[in-house]
């Protein structure tokens, strides 16, 4: 246990958070910025900043995109010290500075510029080195030091997508697994001081469209069908996901393999240009009018193989609100079955899925079951089938591991898949 009383590691903690607050504010307004240049608009302001842009132009863009990244990643790679995710911070390792300031702003410009990858990665790292720093600077032992850089990581996350409950629980249940009075009010101080520091110089986005449910008995059947399903894919994609990250290059097959892969993706978006928006409009178009089904399943399977083949060339980022949308579209499919039969709304169907996907994808339950209340700003009698989709979906996975007697090791995509410290 650290020897530091709780209340000076409360007053470090707000520091900290304050610290990645700004650097979080910063990194929201470079990608901004990146939309701006590259598409003329920006996601807060547009939910899909690509809407108006020629199938041509985005596929120009993304090749070139990938033969510019191909080379700021082989630099970032080759150069300096070995790069240390929050899991080796966590452990007691040190952060370089530059290497690691490098690779969260390449993170968040590189998906605003049209890399099919989620951003979150980014803040995440972000939160992670201003906390391992400012510890290592106070020489705080280790256990101050791993809450605190856990706290950090997960008020990153909540500071970039304004989510502070889904933060602190990304730090308690993904990095720390572990919930004492200590950590809990450490990380809520964290991540409370990063969203109101990052509030303060970034617009708040807006959230999804708020989707009713209700606890009638077809509504809680249809939570407990699509949390099966949508858990199980949930699952699978992390699962390849998680190898695609740790196959991709690091030397100078990147300079090759990126580009050859961004090609394959650039024609892809030429045909289909749908698959290229922005996974939060394609998420908020599944919770509102909704998409017809032909289109669902085109846009949900090449959407899920493009985001694949990018990790697996080589670009990094993170998958959560590319799995939340990819989750709203598996259950928009169930909805598109059993909707006549339950006369349960096709968007219900949708917000259940991408709860259940994103819970299973993160392997962390609680944080998916709060992240998709608090995106949508959901209201008290919704949340009883959100549980029971999510709770439906762990134990898919669960039972599943036991037939094909597989070992089940869930892990969340995170930095550590491409620094190669969880093989």
């Amino acid at each position: 246990m650290s020897t530091i009383p709780l209340n000076r590691l409360a007053v470090i903690a707000a520091i900290i958070g304050v610290g990645t607050g700004l650097f979080v504010a910063a990194l929201n307004w470079s990608a901004i910025g990146v939309e701006r240049l590259v598409y003329g608009a920006d996601h807060l302001h547009n939910y899909n900043p690509v809407a108006n842009v020629s199938p041509l132009r985005l596929s120009i863009t993304v090749i070139v995109l990938s033969v510019v990244a191909s080379w700021a990643w082989f630099f970032v790679h080759r150069t300096g010290p070995k790069e240390v995710s929050i899991v080796g911070a966590i452990r007691g390792e040190k952060m370089p500075i530059l290497e690691t300031i490098a690779s969260a702003f390449l993170q968040v410009t590189t998906v605003a510029a049209g890399a099919p990858v989620g951003a979150e990665n980014a803040p995440r790292i972000a939160g992670a080195l201003v906390g391992e720093r400012f510890s290592r600077w106070l020489q705080l032992d280790i256990d101050a030091k791993r809450i605190l850089v856990a706290s950090a990581a997960g008020a990153g996350l909540g500071a970039s997508f304004h989510l502070p409950l889904a933060g602190v629980l990304f730090a308690l249940e993904v990095l720390l697994v572990e919930a004492s009075t200590r950590t809990v009010v450490i990380a809520i101080i964290t991540t409370t001081a990063a969203v109101a520091t990052t509030g303060f110089f970034v617009q708040t986005p807006d959230v999804f469209s708020t989707v009713p449910l209700t606890e009638s008995p077809w509504m809680l059947l249809a939570a407990m069908v699509t949390g099966v399903v949508a858990g199980m894919c949930g699952h699978w994609f992390s699962a390849a996901a998680h190898k695609m990250a740790q196959a991709s290059p690091k030397g100078v097959k990147i300079l090759w393999q990126m580009p050859l892969g961004f090609v394959v993706i650039a024609a892809v978006i030429y045909f289909f240009p749908e698959t290229l928006a922005n996974p939060r409009w394609l998420a908020d178009s599944m919770l509102g009018d909704g998409l017809i089904l032909s289109t669902i399943l085109l846009v949900l399977v090449l959407r899920t193989a493009m985001f694949l083949l990018a990790f697996r060339v080589g670009m990094v980022g993170g998958n959560l609100i590319p799995a939340f949308a990819l989750g709203s579209m598996v259950g928009g499919v169930v909805g598109a079955v059993l909707e006549p039969i339950t006369n349960v709304p096709i968007a219900a169907f949708a917000l259940l899925g991408a709860a259940a996907f994103l819970s299973t994808t993160m392997a962390a339950p609680l944080f998916g079951l709060i992240a998709a209340v608090e995106f949508t700003d959901m209201e008290a009698q919704g949340y009883l089938p959100i549980f029971l989709a999510v709770a439906s979906a762990v134990l898919a996975v669960r039972v599943w591991s036991v037939i094909a007697k597989h070992e089940l090791r869930a892990i969340p995509i995170t930095y550590a898949s491409w620094t190669g410290e969880l093989k």
